[in-house]
């Protein structure tokens, strides 16, 4: 089950940036983002951590910054001396920006409203220990479980200002800074944080937004593509 928490935005803090700063732009208590987050003191944020900002009495507010230029090639470079990393088979269909994070897709719940509240993402059945894997290139920029209710979770940042969000696992297989290849194994599934059951939490955000996943995934056996 997707975490239930107040309306907000996702925020990377920049460098010599403090809570109180991220929550005097944000027009809101600094306490409350604490409690949002799950942290004790304001000193455990950082330049890079990733926080969930409460929206303001005014509603949201533009809170994140252009990311800097990358540069990409077809091909990430890889250490010869390293092992290979583990490659799930790739998924069928036509061409998609991500491949599924687990093998066999079957989703139980979709993006958009679900009992009144606003659901961020799909939810995908996934036994415990099921191998979650990374949906494109990218870099992890979270791994973790301090954000309220997702358990333990995975980021990675994307080309085109895009994140995609593993949460739910019960062990996380990567650490912040990690380069990651499409298919690589980030994690495997479990139930922490705010679920009912063993499944994976899978989003997709364009500039910290929340988007439907399924735009971005191969299509589903059965399912027409949605506009």
């Amino acid at each position: 089950m997707h975490p239930q928490h107040d309306p907000g935005q996702w925020y990377v803090v920049d460098e010599g940036e403090t809570l109180g700063d991220v929550a005097r732009r944000a027009g809101v208590p600094e306490e409350d983002l604490l409690e949002v987050n799950g942290l004790r003191t304001s000193a455990e944020v950082h330049a890079g951590s990733l926080i969930y900002v409460l929206d303001g009495p005014g509603g949201p507010v533009a809170l994140a910054k252009a990311a800097p230029p990358q540069v990409t090639s077809a091909e990430p470079a890889r250490d010869p001396g390293a092992p290979p990393p583990q490659i799930a088979p790739a998924s069928t269909g036509p061409r998609a920006r991500f491949r599924w994070p687990v093998e066999n897709p079957r989703v139980t719940s979709y993006f958009g409203s679900r009992w009144g509240r606003p659901h961020e993402g799909i939810d995908l059945i996934a036994p415990v220990g099921t191998p979650v894997f990374a949906a494109d290139v990218g870099d992890v920029v979270y791994a973790g479980n301090k954000l309220r209710g997702y358990g333990n979770m995975v980021v990675v940042r994307h080309t085109g200002d895009l994140m995609t969000v593993y949460a739910h696992n019960s062990v996380l297989l990567v650490k912040v800074g990690d380069r990651v290849l499409v298919g690589q194994r980030l994690a495997l599934s479990g139930q922490s944080g705010h679920a009912t059951g063993p499944h994976v939490h899978f989003e997709v955000r364009r500039g910290q937004i929340p988007r439907d996943p399924l735009p971005f995934l191969p299509n589903l056996p059965g399912r027409s593509p949605k506009s």
